[in-house]
């Protein structure tokens, strides 16, 4: 494998991301060959793996590859992951939009998986608008708030719907945002 400069920046901002803050989860496509990591989680192409500055072996974040000596369910089992397998990174207690994507990194396989769930997100608000009276039609959708405006975005969803006045205020953007790398 040739190290590319793109692996290298990738790596160089992993590196500053995990000195800041410690602890950061990485999401790796363990679908390649090229990974080594058990071959039970072989095959997930978002694998979640934990990074801890306190952990006791030393975690090796290279230009090319991130290797370390990981504990599995008690087993500890040498994994090297090449920095192209990764394709996220963020912190376990925050939200997902306190992280990093590597947009050209991330798996079709997911692409797929996030436009589904936005064309069941445009279906549903679809027949939101419509209501009982079917006087929107889904033309509606275009636009600025389209679901499929980016190729990637967090999806919100799983709360419950606030009722009232809370619903009529827009709730203010956050500032530390899920940065997407090019």
């Amino acid at each position: 494998m040739s190290l590319s400069f793109t692996d290298a920046a990738k790596a160089k901002q992993l590196r500053e991301y995990f000195a800041r803050n410690g602890r950061i989860y990485i999401v790796i496509d363990a679908t390649g060959d090229d990974v080594q990591v058990p071959e039970s989680l072989m095959g997930d192409p978002a694998l979640r793996l934990v990074l801890n500055a306190r952990m006791p072996q030393a975690i090796h974040i290279r230009d090319d590859a991130l290797d370390s000596d990981f504990s599995f369910s008690g087993t500890i089992f040498p994994c090297k992951i090449p920095m192209h397998r990764i394709w996220a990174a963020y912190l376990p207690e925050g939200d997902l939009e306190q992280g990093i994507i590597w947009d050209d990194a991330v798996p079709e396989m997911i692409r797929a998986i996030v436009q589904a769930v936005r064309s069941n997100l445009a279906e549903s608000e679809a027949q939101d608008e419509t209501g009982a009276e079917g006087e929107q039609s889904a033309e509606g959708l275009t636009g600025a708030a389209s679901p499929a405006s980016s190729p990637i975005t967090v999806i919100n969803g799983g709360g419950e719907q606030k009722q009232g006045a809370e619903e009529a205020q827009p709730q203010a953007r956050k500032t530390g945002h899920l940065r997407v790398v090019k």
